[in-house]
């Protein structure tokens, strides 16, 4: 009983479920903003692809040549474009039909349908216009044009920092987004006009502070751009950034010296040379801060070649260290605000000609 209903299974699959035959695959592609009418590159199709004649027939009842079938798009964006077919050439176009823009769709996945009626030049096609057949599925990629600048998420940003902030520490990142697609969309910052006390990373937009604002007293100004990599490349409108130092006491209370009265804790330091004043300076660095990070640098000094080093201190023990050359106090191990919450250091600078 089983190989019987196999068997009839069999003979019913093989007179009517017969697979229907798959259609061809084209696919093209035409760059957005291009003018009404722009041809879809790419895309050639072949008539005898499509066996319009096959599906519509090639003559009338009376032996007249049956009348040449049309094409029309289906789908959705089936509106945007319009089928041209060459039959004397034997292939099919597709052309624009309305200005496309990538950043509204992307691609347009249509089908072709066969019509079989006559189609008359300005008017409805003559008998039935409906589809037949769909005969082939065509893909239409709409390719990106550099047609957006980039733009600021933020708008003038300011602001205050501790002037003992370690050097090469993120104070800031400005961000900037770009509606095209690719290299079109890849965005490089700079700053204008170029400081020495701040640097823009152009691939991150990190605003990083690579001098000593130490005892500065004015804020430090600057605008940064956005431009992307496209051609021509759009440059951004400018987001304007301010940083504005923020002194602390010179040293903290508990480390006043003697004789030193209450207003005297509390004033401000004003030189950038944290070595022109005998009293201690107070450094405030976070414990998360990296080892190898600069908490701060010593120049400038009334030598011309001096020379640094780290005195009073054991330098197995101590969390810091001090660069000879350049005078960067730099963390060398890790800190812990709960163990150790103050570290004092002494620095010696001497001048390398003797004089």
């Amino acid at each position: 009983m089983i190989w019987t209903v196999l068997f009839v299974s069999v003979l019913v699959a093989s007179a009517f479920g017969k697979e229907p035959e798959q259609v061809p695959f084209f696919q093209g592609h035409v760059f957005e903003n291009s003018a009404l009418g722009s041809r879809v590159n790419g895309l050639s199709i072949p008539l005898n692809r499509l066996k319009s004649q096959v599906l519509c027939g090639g003559a009338t009842a009376r032996g007249d040549l049956a009348p040449a079938p049309h094409f029309k798009l289906l789908g959705d964006g089936s509106d945007k474009f319009r089928v041209v077919a060459h039959h004397q050439r034997g292939h099919v176009l597709l052309k624009t039909s309305v200005v496309l823009d990538r950043e509204e769709r992307a691609e347009y996945l249509l089908g072709l349908g066969l019509c079989c009626g006559r189609m008359s030049p300005g008017s409805a096609p003559e008998g039935d216009s409906s589809a037949v057949a769909q005969v082939a599925v065509v893909q239409v990629e709409v390719l990106d044009t550099n047609d957006h600048e980039p733009t600021f998420v933020d708008a003038d940003v300011k602001v205050s920092l501790d002037d003992a902030t370690a050097l090469r520490t993120v104070v800031y990142t400005v961000t900037a987004r770009d509606r095209d697609s690719g290299s079109n969309a890849e965005i490089k910052y700079f700053a204008v006009p170029k400081n020495g006390s701040f640097y823009v990373v152009p691939k991150t937009g990190d605003v990083l502070l690579v001098d000593s604002i130490l005892g500065l007293a004015s804020p430090v100004t600057f605008k940064v751009f956005a431009r992307d990599h496209g051609w021509p490349p759009r440059t951004s409108r400018s987001v304007t950034v301010e940083m504005t130092p923020r002194q602390w006491p010179a040293y903290p209370p508990s480390h006043c010296p003697p004789g030193k009265g209450a207003a005297s804790r509390v004033a401000p330091r004003r030189s950038r040379s944290v070595l022109e004043s005998d009293d201690p300076v107070l450094i405030h660095v976070s414990e998360d801060a990296g080892i190898g990070s600069v908490v701060i640098n010593l120049n400038p000094v009334r030598f011309q070649s001096p020379a640094f080093e780290l005195v009073d201190s054991d330098p197995e023990s101590s969390p810091v260290s001090v660069s000879r050359e350049s005078g960067d106090i730099v963390i060398s191990r890790k800190l812990d605000r709960e163990t150790n919450p103050l570290v004092e250091i002494t620095v010696k600078v001497q001048d390398k000609r003797g004089a």
